[in-house]
């Protein structure tokens, strides 16, 4: 069992909840162990400095190791994995500094350091201590779940810059990894997104006296889509923001677009997304069907299938919900409002891609490159596709929204029914190339999937490429 400072996967103890069985050896939790542990010193948790320019890109080493080992990575796979994802990654900018530490202890200091990524290390440390005296149950509520100023403070920030920092909260509950819930709070804390804060509150406030009727995850998709503010709020060129041949980012999708544009009327239709507290693993499951179902669905005849990079941060987060649903700390309250909010996220984004019209039936004609393989062969492809975790983690979530999906495959707010998984997973697979990456630059996905510039250089099915 780790401690709130040491990393220890065990395949008995912490195999997680969907995962290989047969191929988890003590062997790769031990090397995946290691991965993690030097990560956390060695690695800053962003892989740019693009925070000044209101961007976050994260070191995803940690997402990449513990999807691996859960589908069933031996020690050579994963070790090539983290070398082959080093050579961007940066320097931690600074060492914990005991007097900065001693000063969060205040509500004042704590206060002070927020949302700067210079504090990330000092952060990681408080909250380790924080986890050592208190306990993780008692930490969450304190931080996350509670209620009051800095909890729900933290809370929203989990959801800066695509998710990733719930995404570490989530695997540090599936995997039972003490250290990942202090980097998931440190990595929080140090965002600066503060348009998700804005946007949260007023759409829980307005959610709690909208006398409109709940609405499903899937309807809330189809009434952003249907929307002519919504659906219009976002451009494909908030994706090629060039100046004198470097990235700049001068325009955000979320903060400049989606509630820059959109605010009061996204806010109106991710209100209508509720969910009971009597009702949490339903919700739970609905969430994770919809959101495959969104990034899978998002695909553009005549082009062959490709996923949209942003959809699947949403997708790709939505397992972790079954952690935090599965939690026994928290109240049903709490996570009803954990899948509210995720959900309300996942809105967001496919606003952000424009509110692409969603056709699964093009998806599920697609000619697959291993026409007859099952999911044996699809998670053997993935472990050694040369990216830093995305396309791993996307097969993943396909496979558990598979398995939580099975009690409610006739329901109509569950999209994705049950001959829909594998391809959909196959579908990602043979959308990857040989080159997947180049730093932190990514070319298996389209970016802006309702756009038809983002399928420029997709080829169109059927058509041979030199």
């Amino acid at each position: 069992m780790s401690t709130a400072y040491r990393y220890k996967l065990d395949p008995i103890e912490t195999p997680g909840y969907c995962h290989v069985g047969n191929k988890l050896t003590q062997e790769s939790a031990d090397v995946a162990s290691l991965i993690l542990q030097s990560n956390r010193t060695a690695y800053h948790v962003f892989t740019t400095d693009f925070d000044k320019m209101g961007a976050y890109l994260h070191n995803h080493i940690v997402h990449h190791v513990t999807a691996l080992w859960a589908l069933g990575a031996d020690e050579e796979t994963m070790i090539f994995h983290k070398k082959n994802n080093e050579n961007y990654q940066l320097l931690p900018r600074k060492f914990p500094e005991e007097s900065i530490i001693e000063e969060m202890k205040t509500e004042k200091g704590f206060r002070k350091y927020r949302g700067s990524q210079d504090h990330f290390l000092d952060y990681v440390t408080f909250f380790e201590r924080e986890i050592d005296e208190l306990g993780y149950q008692e930490v969450l509520q304190k931080y996350v779940v509670g209620g009051g100023e800095i909890a729900d403070d933290i809370l929203a920030r989990m959801y800066h810059g695509y998710v990733h920092s719930l995404m570490y909260l989530g695997q540090g509950l599936e995997f039972k990894q003490l250290p990942l819930v202090a980097e998931a709070l440190a990595q929080a804390v140090s965002h600066n997104d503060m348009y998700y804060n804005d946007f949260l509150k007023y759409t829980e406030l307005q959610a709690q006296y909208s006398p409109e009727p709940r609405l499903s995850l899937l309807e809330c998709l189809e009434a952003c889509r249907e929307d002519p503010v919504i659906s219009t709020c976002s451009s494909v060129d908030i994706h090629h923001q060039v100046v004198n041949g470097s990235w700049k980012v001068e325009k955000e999708m979320i903060r400049d677009y989606v509630c820059g544009k959109a605010f009061k009327e996204m806010a109106t239709v991710c209100a209508r997304y509720r969910v009971d507290e009597d009702d949490v693993e339903r919700a739970t499951a609905e969430l994770i069907n919809t959101a495959v179902y969104m990034a899978a669905a998002a695909q553009r005849p005549p082009h062959q299938c490709r996923y949209d990079f942003f959809l699947i941060h949403g997708s790709n987060s939505s397992i972790w919900q079954t952690a935090l649903t599965q939690e026994p700390s928290l109240t049903p309250a709490q996570k009803a409002r954990l899948i509210e909010y995720t959900g309300r996220v996942i809105l967001m984004l496919y606003a952000g891609m424009g509110s692409p019209a969603l056709n699964i039936d093009w998806l599920l004609t697609q000619q697959w490159h291993e026409p007859g393989t099952g999911w044996d062969r699809v998670i053997e492809r993935v472990i050694h596709h040369k990216d830093d975790g995305h396309m791993a983690k996307l097969v993943r979530v396909i496979r558990h929204a598979e398995e939580v999906s099975r009690p409610y495959e006739d329901r109509p707010e569950f999209p994705m029914k049950s001959h829909m998984f594998l391809p959909a997973a196959q579908a990602a697979i043979d959308s990857g190339s040989d080159k997947p990456m180049s730093g932190v630059l990514h070319f298996d996905f389209v970016r802006g999937s309702a756009f038809p510039e983002a399928w420029a250089k997709v080829p169109r099915r059927g058509e041979v490429v030199a």
